[in-house]
């Protein structure tokens, strides 16, 4: 971690532009010491082609001898100056010059013995020299030079200097003028960083753009701009989600306080039995009121990531079945299991239970007694198919959305109720990146719960 906090995205576009400048100064060196030195086609060669010509030109005219043993030195003296601020010593240039009948018109005393005969159609390297033929353009001679390869060399070296030495000295110029620029650059950045900072941290306001003509700074803004939009829906959210429980404890808070008041001023036995059962019914719905707001809680908590464990849908829907048993019966309700004997899934087994549970509260507090309820399990192609349908009094198509969110629970519904059942069966099949459908019953009649979980769900795809 400390090597991480030491990283800067300052130093990384310099020296991002300083290995870019280096990079196109390789490139150009290498190209220019190729272009020089190759072998045949290289500058040096094609020099060394126009001073053999020159050498040819000399020989063949009428000059004097110690004027022409001026005049080649100084020609060779030129070609050396082009390319070292040495000329090439008398051992490492040397000459031959011959007619078409090849009789030798002169030649230097440092000529070398050649192993191999000169070729006329490119420069070759034999030893430590470099050999080149060329016939003279308007003279019936040919001229045959031989360079040293330590002069080459030279060459070479001093080409290296020549890009290395400009280079060593621009370096720190360039790294300076990086520096200040950048620096410049990134200001906006650090004045974005200054607005953020500055802002009081309970507003949830658009954040203003101090530099909006920077093109690469509204990327940035935008995404500020919407986890704050994003934070102000959670936290208007959370307000009203804390108004509603409180609301939604109120009253069989106050219900309990009345009824502990009559059952003190009870006068027989019978009274106080009925006020006690009432009293009981109070405590168990302001019970199970808060333990579904504990549930939302929860799950609103572990939404970056649900347990993954494995579990037999099918058998915990036949199990959350038997829970009911008692409950429906007492009701005259017919409950029934139809789809897979096993359905192997992965997930938290614990938040789809207590789905089960919703559903099956849900469906057997609102069906009239005598009603049917039938749990269906099934394994689709691309998903896993849990529905729970019923025949009782259903829901109109246009409230369907609206029971799903939190609190919310029809306008002539006379049963008591949280209104948060299906809001947690909504969080949990969210949160396992399953699909929710309100739909008919059976038959037609009364209300279909019907979920869709994805295939990577299924144990045999994990």
């Amino acid at each position: 971690m400390p090597s991480l906090a030491r990283r800067s995205l300052y130093r990384r576009l310099l020296w991002t532009s300083l290995s870019t400048i280096l990079a196109v100064w390789l490139v150009l060196f290498a190209w220019f010491y190729w272009e020089v030195t190759r072998v045949g086609s290289g500058y040096l060669d094609g020099d060394l082609r126009g001073l053999a010509r020159s050498l040819g030109t000399v020989y063949s005219a009428d000059i004097k001898t110690g004027e022409r043993v001026r005049i080649v030195d100084q020609l060779i003296g030129q070609f050396g100056h082009g390319y070292s601020e040495k000329p090439p010593l008398r051992s490492e240039l040397a000459y031959r010059i011959v007619d078409k009948r090849q009789h030798l018109l002169a030649v230097s005393n440092t000529w070398p013995e050649l192993e191999l005969p000169i070729r006329a159609d490119a420069p070759a390297n034999q030893g430590r020299w470099r050999i080149l033929m060329v016939d003279a353009v308007d003279a019936p001679v040919q001229v045959q030079l031989a360079v040293a390869r330590s002069f080459v060399q030279r060459v070479q070296a001093e080409i290296l200097v020549f890009f290395l030495m400009p280079l060593i000295a621009a370096v720190p110029i360039i790294m300076l003028l990086l520096r200040v620029g950048y620096g410049r650059a990134l200001q906006p950045l650090a004045l974005l960083a200054s607005t953020i900072t500055s802002r009081d941290v309970q507003s949830t306001a658009p954040l203003a753009c101090p530099d909006p003509e920077y093109q690469e700074l509204r990327p940035v803004f935008n995404s500020v701009n919407e986890l704050l939009s994003r934070l102000a829906t959670f936290r208007e959210g959370e307000q009203r989600f804390f108004a509603d429980a409180a609301h939604e404890l109120r009253t069989p808070l106050a219900a309990i306080g009345a009824q502990v008041h009559l059952l003190a001023r009870a006068e027989s036995e019978q009274e106080r039995a009925a006020l006690a059962a009432l009293l009981d019914a109070s405590i168990a719905r302001s019970g199970e009121l808060v333990g579904k707001l504990l549930t939302l809680s929860r799950l609103d908590a572990e939404s970056a990531q649900v347990r993954s464990e494995p579990f037999d849908l099918a058998a915990l829907a036949r199990v959350a079945l038997s829970r009911h048993v008692p409950h429906a019966l007492a009701r005259n309700i017919n409950l029934a299991y139809d789809g897979e004997q096993a359905l192997p899934c992965r997930g938290d087994a614990s938040a789809m239970d207590g789905l089960l549970d919703n559903l099956l509260d849900n469906a057997i507090r609102y069906c009239p007694d005598g009603a049917s309820i039938n749990v269906e399990v099934n394994a689709g192609f691309a998903s896993a198919r849990l529905a729970v349908l019923d025949d009782g009094p259903g829901i109109a198509p246009q409230w369907r959305e609206q029971v799903l969110k939190r609190f919310v629970r029809l306008p002539d519904n006379t049963v008591t109720g949280s209104g948060l059942g299906l809001a947690i069966v909504k969080r949990v099949v969210e949160l396992h990146g399953g699909s929710l459908l309100l739909t008919d019953g059976l038959n037609g009649n009364g209300l279909g719960v019907e979920i869709r979980l994805p295939r990577s769900m299924m144990a045999e795809e994990a």
